[in-house]
């Protein structure tokens, strides 16, 4: 008989020829496991820009489905970068005409309470790290004047460091005293697992396919995916993490050292020694190369990141706690409280640019597109530095300044990560006080705060943001995804204003759960890249568990559907096996789209006319 692969790809090919003679009709379902909004690709074109959307969510109610949305112009083709879509899902009641999109857009925009989405593809979450061992999860809602706590995390420990994984889906925190990392799903705002390392754990750097974290026997490497770590002695322990601007490489401060490691095969290839005992690491994208502080010296090196040599030693002020590199890779801001100044390095000379003298012992720096914000300890008020001054040795640089609070800041006590953070609406960033108990919003250009909230008697130490609205993907492409809770026709309203467009569509959402519950085998996508590149080949790789987590005997039967709907393109694939459960394909996707990805085999019970598809996006 045929190979079930094979009976498959014939109903598909039937099922896509299907869908593209009725492509033009409303909601649908394109396969049983997959639902598109009306079909591939809806588009409007308002005031010359061309809006695409589509929508597609696996079966099971409350599943996140994931939107897309790209906007080009309609004269050249162009796609529109760097701009700032809003959308939002409202569950049309059955029956129900569709409503009036400029009318709905209006009560969406005048923050009417009775009208609001039933989905918000805008909304992110304010987080912050608190000295009990907590974390607070609030939804802001500065639109609405108030704030909402969702959820209080209970840690196993005092946090000090945490990193947001760049899906924004899972989110790690260090615990010194627990020996131990905290795994907690940004979906549902719960701590899934600990994870053992090496004993003080802090600073968490994201390289490869994998989350280091600097303890006192080296790093411990996490692969977030299957929630393994895996130890890389350092003499000494680390201190200090960096990673390079394309991830490949991890840079580690340990005993004097520099250890360089490639984050992909997880191991030491070099080590530098620059003289001293280097304790900051920073890399510069612009200047390709790993730069080591030793704050104790008061010496800043730089070392080329693919030899180990020190190319360079500028001497600066000793005491410096942090170097961070402006945007653009080019400058490095060096806050040092003890002495009242923050110095600023140039990387294109290998020199000091500047030596600010700022009062009230700064010691954090964190950066928008336009602004350097400087955080004191001794004082309430955050100095802002225009980044256009750097580097002008005419004048004294311009400083303004904001109001955060009440208080003075203080000193940080066990905790690294920032309390000062860029915000995702446009150019702002939160400050989080722990003496007022308040965590304050500031949009560049106001002398005051334009909005806060206090942390439900929780002290703050360090702030994040979890923005699960729309992000730029890709050139001109917006798209994120979210839990859908209830089945049903959805109406879709986008808008962007500069410039100003709005455009408006349907999607067919949802499903009732299937009656089985948990599948059999689970498919788990490992370090998924954030685009692939049209004509370029790219290797993805999987991981398959049971319904309990486990991983599942090899198989030499796994083969995998690479597909771009509505069938105009589509592959199939035999996958390589790799130790641990682990499996590998690799394809070229021909031209810019979405592309799905089935993974089926027969010995493990896996049909490819399963639910666990994969979404990537070519660009």
């Amino acid at each position: 008989s045929e190979p079930a692969w094979l009976r498959f790809g014939k109903l598909l090919d039937g099922a896509l020829g299907a869908a593209m003679s009725a492509r033009h009709a409303a909601g649908g379902c394109l396969l049983a496991a997959l639902c598109l909004a009306g079909h591939a690709s809806q588009q409007v074109v308002d005031q010359g820009i061309r809006v695409a959307f589509d929508a597609s969510q696996p079966s099971g109610a409350g599943a996140p489905a994931a939107f897309r949305f790209e906007l080009s112009d309609t004269a050249s083709g162009t796609p529109l970068r760097g701009l700032r879509p809003a959308a939002w899902l409202s569950r049309r009641a059955p029956g129900a005409a569709a409503p009036d999109c400029k009318a709905r857009l209006a009560g969406y925009l005048s923050g009417d309470l009775f009208r609001r989405a039933d989905i918000d593809l805008n909304s992110f979450f304010v987080l912050t790290l608190n000295d009990d061992a907590t974390v607070s999860v609030v939804d802001p809602m500065f639109g609405f004047g108030g704030t909402r706590l969702l959820n209080l995390l209970h840690l196993p420990a005092s946090g000090a460091d945490w990193l947001l994984l760049a899906d924004h889906a899972m989110l790690l925190v260090t615990m010194p005293d627990e020996g131990a990392v905290a795994v907690i799903d940004t979906r549902h705002w719960r701590i899934v697992d600990t994870l053992p390392t090496g004993a003080r754990p802090r600073r968490l750097v994201a390289a490869g396919n994998r989350v280091w974290v600097a303890d006192q026997r080296g790093v411990s490497a996490i692969d977030p995916a299957v929630r393994t770590v895996k130890a890389v002695a350092l003499d000494g322990g680390a201190i200090g993490l960096a990673a390079s601007a394309d991830g490949h490489w991890l840079f580690a401060a340990a005993g004097g050292k520099v250890a360089i490691i490639d984050a992909h095969a997880g191991r030491v290839v070099r080590e530098a020694v620059p003289g001293g005992v280097p304790t900051l690491l920073a890399y510069s994208r612009a200047a390709q190369a790993i730069y080591a502080v030793d704050a104790q010296q008061g010496r800043v090196y730089a070392i080329d990141s693919h030899t180990g040599r020190t190319t360079a030693t500028v001497d600066v002020r000793p005491g410096a706690t942090q170097l961070r590199f402006t945007p653009d890779g080019r400058y490095a801001l060096l806050p040092n409280p003890g002495e009242n100044i923050v110095q600023v390095f140039d990387a294109a000379t290998n020199r000091l640019a500047h030596t600010i003298p700022i009062a009230g012992q700064p010691d954090q720096v964190t950066f928008s597109d336009r602004l350097a914000y400087v955080r004191r300890r001794g004082s309430e008020i955050v100095l802002m530095i225009a980044l256009e001054q750097l580097g002008n040795q005419t004048g004294a640089l311009g400083i303004a300044e904001f109001p955060s609070g009440q208080h003075a800041f203080g000193a940080p006590t066990g905790v690294i990560a920032d309390n000062l953070v860029s915000a995702p609406e446009g150019a702002s960033v939160l400050a989080a006080n722990a003496v007022d108990r308040m965590v304050y919003l500031y949009r560049e250009g106001m002398a005051a705060p334009a909005g806060g909230f206090r942390t439900y008697a929780q002290t703050p130490r360090a702030v994040m943001v979890v923005n699960q609205g729309l992000r730029e993907v890709g050139q001109g492409a917006y798209a994120t995804t979210m839990p859908v809770a209830q089945p049903g026709q959805y109406d879709v309203v986008m808008f962007n204003d500069a410039p100003r467009v709005v455009a408006c569509f349907s999607a067919a959402l949802g499903s009732e759960a299937a009656p089985s519950g948990r599948p059999a085998v689970q498919v788990t996508s490992i370090d998924a890249p954030p685009q692939l590149a049209v004509g370029s080949s790219v290797r993805l790789r999987f991981a398959l568990f049971d319904a309990a987590g486990a991983p599942l005997p090899p198989a030499a039967d796994v083969r995998a559907l690479a597909l771009a709907p509505p069938g105009i393109w589509q592959q199939r694939l035999s996958a390589i096996a790799l130790p641990q459960s682990r499996y590998e394909i690799e394809f070229t996707p021909p031209q810019a789209g979405v592309y799905y990805v089935w993974i089926e085999s027969e010995s493990l019970g896996l049909p490819r006319n399963n639910a666990q598809f994969k979404t990537y996006h070519a660009n």
